[in-house]
């Protein structure tokens, strides 16, 4: 789990760290975290559209609106929806009645961060889990922007936070002291875990939410397909997968030392067909959990740990369409 690249970087990072840049090192600091408010504006999630992936087809739909807040009756005017009739007032009074709705003001989102043992693992600039806690905080600062509601479901092998949805910046400070407050667990069979979570989420996900799910996805299989399956019936959910280069490739051809501070153990990359098999294997779970969310229509956005901006790729996969000229990229069509 290679945290050795990065005993020299931990010394230095918060003080390199620049407004707006994302975190590199193997360790999540909230000062970074509060940096990322700079970047909200580029994450505009009220106007992200559903993208399905592109062994899908080229399908894009727009999320769920808002829900709506009854506020009051009033007679029935030209025009009016008749399905808002109400039956009990209109025969109280004998006059057609109709009941009238005002938009919610603040959706709910809701934040999935992986901090399982498999999440602190990185070969680049940053473990994982660092970069799940980025991009959680990322989201739930954009969430601010526009004044939703926001709520986490922050979990490792052994224990989980609930932060119920709440509107304000106070809310997300608690959130981001609360992304390096869960202590670090041994690892556990991450199929169960992964299920444990699903059916988690499946319990607290209140409809109409916007839901992102940062995680490495390493135990995912049927039972939890069913149980997100059920969440997407009345809630908008986005996965987002976070890889590092050395689970998709072996390094260059020799012998290696890997440890995770504890343990240690050889990694031999010298055959071209270990390599193959290797690189097969990343590629197989990958298309597997690709099909997995397309059958219940949730797109899914991968990252890797090498990438030193993400937001591109973010926006992207929200179908936010490239960075304007004022943000620094090009306009998009």
């Amino acid at each position: 789990m290679v945290q050795d690249v990065f005993s020299q970087r931990q010394q230095t990072q918060a003080a390199a760290l620049h407004s707006g840049q994302f975190s590199a090192g193997a360790e999540i600091l909230p000062a970074n975290l509060v940096q990322l408010r700079t970047l909200a504006r580029q994450l505009p999630l009220h106007k992200q559209k559903k993208v399905l992936n592109d062994l899908a087809g080229s399908h894009a739909s727009a999320i769920r609106g808002r829900g709506l807040d009854y506020a009051e009756v009033r007679e029935y005017q030209a025009g009016d929806d008749i399905r808002a009739m109400d039956w009990r007032v209109t025969a109280r009074t004998g006059d057609a009645h109709v009941k009238v709705f005002r938009e919610e003001k603040e959706r709910p989102v809701l934040l999935v961060c992986d901090l399982r043992a498999g999440m602190r693992f990185g070969s680049r600039r940053a473990l994982k889990q660092v970069v799940a806690a980025d991009l959680t905080a990322l989201f739930a600062w954009a969430a601010l922007e526009h004044g939703d509601r926001i709520g986490a479901l922050l979990f490792n092998d052994e224990q989980e936070t609930d932060l119920r949805p709440k509107t304000g910046r106070k809310q997300v400070l608690q959130l981001l002291s609360e992304l390096p407050a869960l202590p670090a667990s041994a690892a556990v069979e991450p199929q169960q875990r992964m299920q444990q979570i699903c059916r988690h989420l499946r319990r607290i996900a209140r409809p109409g939410s916007a839901i992102y799910f940062i995680s490495d996805w390493a135990g995912f299989d049927a039972e939890c397909e069913q149980q997100l399956h059920a969440v997407t019936r009345h809630c908008d959910l986005v996965a987002i997968h976070i890889s590092d280069p050395l689970e998709a490739e072996l390094p260059p051809p020799g012998l290696y030392t890997l440890s995770d501070g504890q343990q240690r153990l050889s990694l031999d990359s010298t055959t071209s067909a270990q390599r193959h098999d290797y690189h097969q294997a990343f590629s197989d779970r990958l298309s597997l959990l690709q099909q997995q969310l397309q059958r219940i229509k949730v797109p899914l956005i991968t990252l890797s740990t090498s990438d030193a901006d993400p937001l591109p790729l973010l926006r992207q996969g929200l179908g936010l369409g490239m960075l304007s000229r004022a943000s620094g990229g090009k306009r998009g069509a």
